[in-house]
């Protein structure tokens, strides 16, 4: 028997999409494509909720994770893991209570997908584990794939530009 890893939903980096950075002094990017791997809860105090969703994307780069916002979080939490997925922000409107809201549009292929491990065993209808000893080779090999996918993809749209 050969037990299987649970995905986790890691980043190599991480960014904010729209506004003002004001660690590096620059705009953040206003963008992102990539296969939506999931989110996950981040404590934080600043909050009124008192976490934050961090939402993981595998793009030709390597994994990004993005700051969600409100607008992001609900639009995003629809999103089945795996599916090519973009985001953009779209600017800001004011709220009732006078503070801006960040506004994106995010939009997703659905025909355009790569299976994606839960990181919830609950959520995931995959077995945890099963009688097959090349379970790492599988695994390696599967990360190849969607890395090599992701690049073919995004080198296409390049030469349509």
């Amino acid at each position: 028997m050969a037990f299987k890893t649970v995905s986790t939903v890691d980043a190599e980096n991480t960014t904010a999409l729209g506004g003002f950075n004001k660690k590096t002094k620059k705009d953040n990017p206003t963008q992102v494509e990539g296969y939506y791997l999931g989110n996950k809860k981040v404590d934080s105090p600043k909050a009124k909720s008192g976490f934050a969703y961090l939402h993981v994307f595998q793009t030709a780069k390597g994994n990004l994770g993005v700051w969600g916002k409100t607008d992001m979080d609900k639009k995003l939490l629809s999103i089945t893991p795996g599916t090519m997925t973009r985001v953009t922000f779209a600017g800001t409107k004011p709220t009732k209570t006078g503070n801006d809201m960040y506004v994106y549009n995010v939009e997703f292929d659905d025909e355009n997908t790569i299976d994606v491990l839960s990181q919830n065993a609950s959520d995931s209808t995959e077995p945890l584990f099963d009688n097959n000893e090349d379970d790492e080779q599988d695994a390696a090999l599967l990360a190849a794939e969607r890395k090599a996918k992701v690049q073919a993809l995004l080198n296409n749209k390049s030469k349509k530009a």
